[in-house]
Parts: structure tokens; C-alpha cells; sequence
């Protein structure tokens, strides 16, 4: 008797597609999250610029939620830099393309 089930592909429970942001809505509150985590940490605006060489208007507009705090396509970095730092996780979901300006997907 021939089964009419398709035999899995190999590794395809392994892998789980990326959920990409419906907007840039995610992305920003993300970003506005991060001034959240500074707060919470009580690390000083000071603090992150001698750390990590950003000036204070560029770490203001993203804790804004701000996509062009930089030219894209340095904000992605800057943003995965700036989480790191606070040792909040990037989301997987938030691929370079989704920082630039205008981009829906």
C-alpha cells in the first residue's frame, strides 16, 4: 500500500520561519525599549556615548523610535550595537531591510 503523505523534508522541523514585522511599528517601539533598558540599568546617556562612540543626538532620536537616527544602512548596526551593550537580545525577525526608511516589510 503506497501512502499518499508526503514523506518530510529532511531538517524541516528544525527550522522556523522568520516572522517578519508587519510595519516599522515593531522596530521602533524595539528602539524605544532600549531607552527603557538604559533607564532600568541606570546607565547614563554619558555612559553609552564614552562606550560605544555615539553622540547624544544619535542615542536620543533612537531611543525615540527614530529609523533615521543614521543613514541606512549604519541604524541597523547601530541599533544591534546599542542592544548588545545593554544585553537586551535583537529580535531575529528585524533584518537589515526593515530599517530602512519606508520599507513595510
Amino acid at each position: 500500500m503506497i501512502s499518499s503523505k508526503t514523506p518530510p523534508i529532511l531538517g524541516s522541523r528544525l527550522r522556523t520561519p522568520k516572522q517578519e514585522p508587519q510595519t516599522q511599528l515593531g522596530i521602533e517601539q524595539f528602539l524605544q525599549c532600549l531607552a527603557q533598558a538604559r533607564i532600568d540599568n541606570d546607565i547614563t546617556i554619558d555612559k553609552v556615548m564614552q562606550h560605544l562612540n555615539f553622540s547624544k543626538q544619535v542615542i536620543e532620536n533612537m531611543e525615540k523610535g527614530e529609523l533615521d537616527f543614521v543613514p541606512y544602512p549604519l541604524n541597523y548596526f547601530f541599533a544591534r550595537q546599542y542592544a548588545q551593550y545593554l544585553s537586551v537580545p535583537f529580535p531575529e525577525q528585524f533584518l537589515m531591510n526593515h530599517f530602512r526608511k519606508g520599507e513595510n516589510k
